[in-house]
């Protein structure tokens, strides 16, 4: 059953990369939204 999930030697560093990539994004995200948040607030106080 374990060799259903062998995914390679060569995919092993792409894989992590993509999981760093994605995790990336989503905090630049959330950041991003955060970011949007703070500056209509801001603005609106003027």
């Amino acid at each position: 059953m374990n060799y259903l999930f062998y995914i390679g030697p060569g995919l092993g560093i792409g894989t992590i990369i993509l999981m760093f990539v994605i995790g990336g994004i989503v905090l630049f995200s959330f950041g991003y939204i955060l970011w949007l948040k703070l500056k209509k607030y801001f603005k609106k106080n003027k």
